[in-house]
């Protein structure tokens, strides 16, 4: 699948799974905003790494959560890169934050929404109309089986990926006439990343839940990204897509 010349925009793209689907992005073709919150220093060891392979990428300052910063930032990809063709929003907060519903603080609930929700929101809302005029787009949004089924202690990851896929849906439905998809990757359990935050028996706990009885490779979901950011996913949008070695099937 190629995506040449197209322009990729991914949130929280500086490390772990953000940073893979910049590489996998750009080695399909696109020039690559890597988008991160805070210092920038891992966003441009990303970019460098994309420069070695002679594709362009540009590292971008972004706390999703501020419609200003997000607002900013895209006018910068715009004048460096050109319009955003592709959006994957990859930020989030919380996943490891495991408080009971009565003792989560009210400042964490609200800046776990501001992240994880309302940062896609406004990315898209600042995406979207250019998308629209253009005639082609693609929204990617990264929610995870914690929306879907559910998470003891993770009141506040679980809401706002739940909330994701309801945002997913709309957006679908607001440029199915336009040329512009927009579908959800539920995230299972995959190497890296916070899922070494958890205690080493919890973490075998849950492998052991998951039918392929392994985590998934940040490669095997970056290649799920990749095909909903080309020309060859045109007729899919508006669908949730789990991608979790079988975490919803019945495993005995």
């Amino acid at each position: 699948m190629s995506i040449e010349g197209k322009v990729a925009l991914v949130t929280g793209g500086s490390g772990g799974l953000g940073r893979v689907h910049c590489l996998s992005l750009a080695a399909a073709g696109c020039k690559v905003a890597v988008a991160a919150h805070g210092h920038l220093e891992k966003a441009e060891a990303v970019v460098k790494e994309i420069e070695t392979t002679g594709k362009k990428a540009l590292a971008v300052k972004m706390d999703v959560a501020d419609l200003a910063e997000v607002q900013a930032g895209i006018k910068q990809v715009e004048a460096k890169l050109g319009p955003v063709d592709i959006l994957v929003n990859n930020a989030a907060s919380g996943i490891v934050r495991a408080v009971t519903l009565p003792r989560m603080d009210k400042a964490d609930w609200d800046r776990d929404l501001a992240v994880n929700l309302t940062g896609p929101f406004n990315t898209i809302k600042c995406c979207l109309p250019g998308m629209l005029e253009r005639g082609w787009g693609r929204i990617i949004n990264i929610s995870s089986i914690a929306g879907t089924m559910g998470g003891a202690g993770q009141c506040s990851y679980a809401a706002t990926k739940a909330g994701l896929i309801g945002l997913t849906k709309t957006a679908a439905l607001e440029g199915a006439r336009k040329g512009v998809t927009a579908n959800a990757i539920v995230l299972g359990v995959f190497d890296g990343g916070s899922f070494y935050e958890v205690a080493p028996e919890f973490r075998e706990r849950i492998i052991k839940r998951l039918a392929m009885r392994r985590t998934g490779t940040p490669q095997e979901l970056s290649n799920v990204v990749v095909f909903l950011a080309s020309e060859e996913s045109s007729y899919l949008t508006g669908e949730a897509i789990e991608v979790s070695g079988g975490a919803s099937l019945f495993t005995f």
